[in-house]
């Protein structure tokens, strides 16, 4: 929204903040700091209220006031005696948590022995970016945790601090890291991983990883490998070439990042013509970022790749380095034209809006070729194109309507069906979910993903993310997270909140959702209104808690409710 257009809603979301229902008022708050009300306002608003109606307007949405204010805020919340809910206690270390602030410090310090292992982890997540060298004595504890969440965050707040060179890596954290590799819990297992970097210096870590390097789960091998580059073993350059001229692709992949690292340049000329599209990807993102400035030659060469990821990427630099011709980013958006996906397109408009401001002689025919796409028939190029126009100081072009693919019959079939309950089951390599989709929430979403499981579009394809303690992603046919069906699904929010376990689309911007969905593997406020929520697991959560990542989903299919 404008500036004028937030502040003529401000007066009646103040006013709806002290609705009779607590839901209305709460959605107002979270409208208000949507809209950057300074939260003093905010609670202006709610002071004639009992302490327990301010408390449950406020808490849930107080993260989203990203002041100081909200951290004072959070500690009279956290007072002892102040909340008696227990949901509520978990929404003010939230406020704290999320967007931590260093006058948050001291209170995320107290929450890391907070008796809800969710306050603990995500405290110790927001320590990791505002804490001190001195607060890895006080994450150490947290590794002996029951729950995974804790330790995951705790490893990861650990290695933050390392790696900004605010501590040495403990060395009393070795032995209990070297443990932490072969955990039980999958997250745990993999955060290990990640982080073992930061601690080696003996060969009995390093060994560890040499070892999972050789013989352990896809996943897990190429995290020791990277983990290797990370701490400088003696033997990552040859792991790195093993790994380069192994057979898979997700593993060659990374082979090009640790080569990036390095830098192994003649390792990432070769990765550079794999015939994998991720692993040229990862080998032009890595040959880019060594050149900085002087990448002319790798995105040109890039430019003219069959994939239009690997163009995107090219585009991607050129966007933030803008020394191609206009010229040049005309073709390249010609050429994006004929592809399934829209990447190529949509990163030619950034480039091409990106020259016409650092190249004023080349200013007029870069707004011509947007101009062009605005006039074009794809809904979210033409937005796009005219966002980036106005951003340059053009007047806004009038885009039209979204238009309508489908009928009116058929948007009525969606209202009718999405009355009815749908469930659906994911059978993976290790085990079934069963999730009850919301069609009433998203019917455009859920018809979608119904579709997609009924013509087996999901059968066999690759769970290409995880992030241990956040989500678990699947449904891209290409498997690296960049491919969808070939066409695209507008968000559809609502009220449904991204607690443990529910389903949402997985976007790359605003109503861009296709074939991608994730799963919460815990409670995350920040999705809430932001990507469309279309359902929850009812059964097999402990199955998503030992998947990793490239597990395969077997078969998706609706079944009896």
């Amino acid at each position: 929204l404008h500036a004028e257009s937030a502040s003529e809603l401000r007066p009646a979301l103040l006013r709806a903040a002290r609705d009779a229902d607590r839901q209305v008022a709460a959605l107002a708050v979270e409208a208000l700091a949507r809209l950057a009300t300074p939260l003093a306002d905010v609670q202006a608003a709610l002071a004639p209220l009992p302490a327990a109606e301010r408390w449950a307007r406020l808490l849930p949405a107080l993260f989203r006031f990203q002041e100081d204010g909200a951290v004072e805020a959070a500690r009279a919340a956290l007072a002892p005696g102040a909340l008696a809910d227990a949901g509520m206690h978990a929404s003010a270390a939230y406020a704290v948590a999320r967007y931590p602030r260093p006058a948050g410090a001291s209170l995320l310090r107290q929450l890391l022995s907070d008796q809800d292992p969710w306050v603990a982890a995500w405290s110790a997540r927001g320590l990791g970016q505002v804490g001190e060298g001195a607060d890895a004595v006080l994450l150490r504890p947290l590794l002996d945790a029951t729950a995974s969440g804790p330790v995951v965050q705790a490893l990861r707040a650990a290695a933050r601090l390392v790696a900004e060179g605010k501590v040495a890596a403990p060395a009393s954290w070795r032995a209990r890291l070297l443990d932490l590799l072969d955990d039980s819990r999958a997250g745990v297992r993999v955060t290990a991983l990640e982080v073992a970097g930061s601690w080696l210096g003996d060969e009995t870590l390093a060994g560890a990883l040499v070892a999972r390097f050789h013989h352990g789960p896809l996943r897990e091998r190429q995290l020791a490998l990277l983990a290797l580059v990370a701490g400088g073993d003696r033997r990552a350059p040859d792991l790195l070439a093993e790994a380069a001229h192994g057979g898979e692709v997700p593993l060659r992949a990374s082979a090009a990042e640790g080569a990036g690292k390095l830098p192994l340049t003649a390792l990432l000329a070769t990765l550079g013509a794999d015939p994998a599209p991720s692993v040229r990807v990862a080998a032009v993102t890595a040959q880019l970022a060594l050149a900085g400035e002087g990448g002319e030659a790798i995105a040109r060469s890039a430019l003219a790749d069959a994939d239009p990821v690997v163009r995107a990427t090219a585009l991607d630099w050129a966007a933030e380095h803008p020394r191609l011709p206009v010229a040049e980013l005309v073709a390249a958006l010609a050429l994006a034209a004929g592809d399934r996906l829209d990447d190529g397109q949509r990163s030619a408009i950034e480039a091409l809006a990106a020259r016409a401001k650092a190249a004023p002689a080349e200013r007029e025919p870069a707004l011509a070729a947007l101009r062009g796409v605005v006039a074009g028939e794809e809904w979210l190029l033409r937005r796009a194109a005219a966002a980036a126009l106005a951003a340059l100081g053009e007047p806004l072009p009038a885009i039209g309507e979204a238009g309508r693919r489908l009928p009116v019959a058929a948007y009525r079939d969606l209202v009718l069906a999405s009355q009815q309950p749908h469930r659906v089951r994911l059978e993976t390599e290790r085990g079934a979910v069963e999730v009850e989709l919301a069609c009433d929430q998203a019917p455009l979403t859920c018809a979608n993903f119904l579709s997609l499981a009924g013509q087996g579009f999901y059968d066999g394809t690759l769970l290409h993310r995880l992030v241990a303690d956040f989500v678990v992603q699947g449904g891209d046919p290409r498997g690296d997270g960049s491919g969808g069906p070939g066409w695209s699904v507008r968000d559809e929010l609502n009220l449904l909140r991204y607690e443990r376990g529910v389903v949402g689309m997985a976007l790359s911007g605003p109503d861009t959702g296709g074939s991608q969905f994730f799963v919460t593997l815990s409670s995350q406020p920040h999705l809430d209104g932001g990507y469309t929520a279309f359902g929850r697991v009812v059964s097999g959560m402990e199955v998503l808690d030992t998947l990793e990542q490239w597990d395969r989903l077997v078969r998706v299919r609706e079944t009896p409710p």
